[in-house]
């Protein structure tokens, strides 16, 4: 598999000098199979750049699946000005989860209402589908994908995508439930206890590469409970328990300059260190491309 970062910001975009490094865009990633086939993580602001880039490899048709792992803004902004979408013979599969009282397609569509764009998804000459997500198994392309339930308002997934020997576990936005007292050793040397946060390190158990929101500090994160997002004490404790090979702390906080993402990153590596962990850590920045 190959992963190219378009967007890697969370909440909102974020242009300006003092982000440049990381980049401003919020949340989407390509996955490329080694057949060519395209999967997309997230449509946040980052899908309009890798819409404009598809255009100039010149594959006709663009054809891709689409796992959301929510549909709060951040992670769909991007599609209305998606440049593929509007053109015929492309196919698209937007593929998530849904809220109760709201079905999937209908979220996509209310943001491209008259009142919000100009143009409405049903006008959009390209072939869009949509399939209603759950936790569980599925395949696309031949990759094997498995869903996990995020701990974050809303309903959120996390995708583990595994193709030809290799492994992509892709969580954004998530943060730790709450600790329960136990005394197993699977938790031993862990802040962070509890069956649900060891579903997380199950689910991350040995992958080539782990994508985790790090959206705030441990100091952050006290005054933060409950809006959806990971302290980077969390993340680095799961990589390190997961024992992935490598981490790209993910969903950077808007307030977060480049200086402030190099120093969470710096952190997490001293505590993987001090973990005496093998795992490489890295900040994920929009144009870095991995090959796993």
């Amino acid at each position: 598999m190959k992963i190219k970062f378009w967007g890697v910001r969370g909440s909102i975009p974020t242009p300006g000098p003092e982000t440049v490094g990381y980049g401003g865009n919020t949340s989407c990633c390509e996955v490329t199979l080694d057949d060519g086939s395209l999967i997309i993580l997230d449509a946040g602001s980052g899908l309009r750049v890798l819409g404009n880039d598809l255009l100039k490899r010149g594959k006709k048709p663009i054809e891709a699946v689409i796992l959301l792992s929510h549909t709060h803004w951040d992670h769909i902004q991007g599609f209305p000005f998606f440049v593929p979408a509007f053109l015929p013979g492309n196919k698209f599969v937007i593929c998530g989860g849904e809220e109760a009282d709201v079905q999937l397609d209908q979220i996509i569509t209310d943001q491209m209402k008259s009142a919000y764009f100009p143009v409405a998804l049903s006008d959009l000459p390209s072939s869009i589908g949509f399939k209603r997500l759950y936790e569980g198994k599925f395949k696309i392309y031949g990759a094997k994908i498995t869903t996990l339930y995020l701990h974050h308002p809303g309903c959120a997934l996390g995708y583990r995508i595994e193709h030809q020997g290799k492994t992509l576990v892709y969580v954004s936005d998530n943060e730790p439930f709450p600790v329960e007292h136990t005394d197993h050793p699977d938790f031993e040397g862990m802040k962070y206890k509890g069956n649900n946060n060891y579903r997380m390190v199950e689910f991350a158990r040995g992958v080539d590469l782990f994508i985790h929101d790090c959206q705030y500090t441990p100091e952050e994160y006290e005054k933060k409970v409950g809006w959806g997002h990971s302290p980077y004490d969390y993340v680095a404790e799961i990589a390190w328990k997961a024992g992935v090979k490598r981490l790209a702390v993910y969903h950077h906080d808007p307030s977060h300059n480049d200086a402030f993402i190099d120093d969470i990153v710096s952190n997490v590596k001293k505590l993987l260190a001090a973990k005496q962990s093998a795992v490489e850590c890295f900040g994920a920045k929009e144009g870095l491309e991995i090959v796993l």
